[in-house]
């Protein structure tokens, strides 16, 4: 299954773009990445339609939203498991520092929460990016994954 991740603002040279990186190059095959760096002054409505044209019509769209369904690695495993045999693209959606517009939430899928806390955007995507790893290494057997 072809995996992106399309994500608001620019990690840049920012301490979270090394960690996102060392996670990022051991994923085979590694999700596309979109940032989406909006103008200042521009609405979350408008970040909305940014996302929303980068989005194919078949997509399976995931949201990251601190309101969504906050699963264990292997649930979170399990539910990609399951998508697998769809030929449809898996993409992850993280919004921005005010988090996603309703148009987004309406478009999505499914919405995941890393815990009941609030995290910075910036850091989501390090999350985000080790947990694929994570679950890729327990699907071979890779003790990377401690149970």
């Amino acid at each position: 299954m072809k995996k992106a991740v399309i994500a608001i603002g620019s990690l840049k040279n920012r301490p979270e773009k090394a960690l996102l990186e060392a996670f990022y190059k051991r994923l085979t095959p590694a999700p596309l990445m979109h940032e989406i760096v909006p103008k200042a002054q521009t609405t979350s409505a408008q970040e909305a339609d940014l996302i929303i044209n980068l989005l194919k019509p078949d997509d399976h769209v995931i949201i990251l939203d601190e309101k969504g369904e906050v699963l264990t690695t292997h649930g979170f495993k399990t539910y990609l498991n399951q998508l697998e045999g769809y030929n449809r693209r898996c993409v992850f959606v993280i919004g921005g520092a005010d988090g996603l517009h309703d148009k987004v939430k309406q478009r999505s899928n499914f919405s995941i929460a890393f815990g009941a806390m609030t995290w910075p955007h910036l850091l989501v995507r390090v999350l985000l990016i080790e947990q694929l790893y994570r679950c890729q290494q327990i699907e071979s057997g890779h003790p990377y994954h401690r149970d």
